[in-house]
Formats: structure tokens, sequence, C-alpha cells
């Protein structure tokens, strides 16, 4: 009985450690607009007055296996504004103009401290955005490999 249970286990084990190894290397993708719910309200921070006339900037966390159980800083101008999980989204209102958008991987610990280095925690990687008046940019913030920092990049 033992040997059989052994023989079991490990067949088991053969077959989902790659399904796993293979997840792990798939990169994150867009979230349907179902499972997206907003970032709540104690991972957004205050930014800077942005005066009366502003554009909306929304930015959707994909969803994926990399790095899915740790939050994901989002700065803009270079101030953090918000931390987000995976498939949530925040929107902020800012004067136009150029800005810069930021995102930063935060402090690991736990299950994310897993295969993170020192120096994938200290990259970040910035993309200048364009905000007009009274208009709404979407971007997404994902991961493109199991070994990049994540990315903003404009959302279709």
């Amino acid at each position: 009985m033992y040997r059989r249970t052994a023989k079991i286990m490990m067949r088991t084990a053969m077959c989902a450690v790659p399904l796993l190894a293979t997840s792990c290397a798939l990169p994150t993708r867009q979230p349907e607009v179902t499972d997206v719910r907003p970032v709540p309200a104690e991972r957004v921070f205050p930014l800077a007055d942005q005066g009366p006339s502003t554009g909306n900037v929304v930015v959707t966390r994909d969803i994926g296996a990399i790095n899915g159980m740790c939050a994901v800083g989002v700065m803009v101008d270079e101030k953090m504004a918000a931390h987000l999980n995976t498939a949530e989204t925040v929107t902020f209102a800012l004067k136009p103009g150029r800005h810069l958008m930021t995102a930063t991987v935060l402090e690991a610990t736990g299950l994310c401290a897993l295969g993170v280095t020192k120096a994938a925690m200290a990259r970040r990687r910035s993309t200048e955005i364009l905000v007009d008046v009274d208009t709404t940019r979407k971007y997404r913030l994902s991961y493109p490999t199991v070994d990049s920092s994540p990315v903003i990049e404009p959302a279709f």
C-alpha cells in the first residue's frame, strides 16, 4: 500500500512541477473587465494639488503567476501614489502636461521574496505620459517576463 501511494505521489509531482514552472514563466495578461476591482483607499496615497482642470490616468494591474501575490508600487512624478495587487485599478486626476509614471517592486517578504534579488527590487521602470484636460488614458501594469521589473504601458 505504501509503495503504491508513493508511486502515485511521485507521478503527480512529475506532472505538476513542469506545469507550475511553465505557468510561472508566462508573462502576465490583462484581466477581464468584470474581474477588475478598485484599489482600497488605504493603498492610494495623496498627490500634490493638480489644479481645477485635469485629465484621468487609469492604471490596471495585470493578472498572472509572476509576482501575483506581491503588491507593486505606482509612482506619479517620483511620489508613491498607490500599491496595486493583481486585477486592481486606480484612477489619478492629473494636471495637463507631461508626467512620469513609475512601477516599482515593493519590499519582498514571505512568498514574494522567493527568487527576488536585491537588484530586481532596486530596478524601476518609468514611462513618460502626456495628460490632456478632460481625457482618460488607460495603462496596464504588467510583468513582460519572469526576470523583468514591472512595466507601465498603454492598454488597448
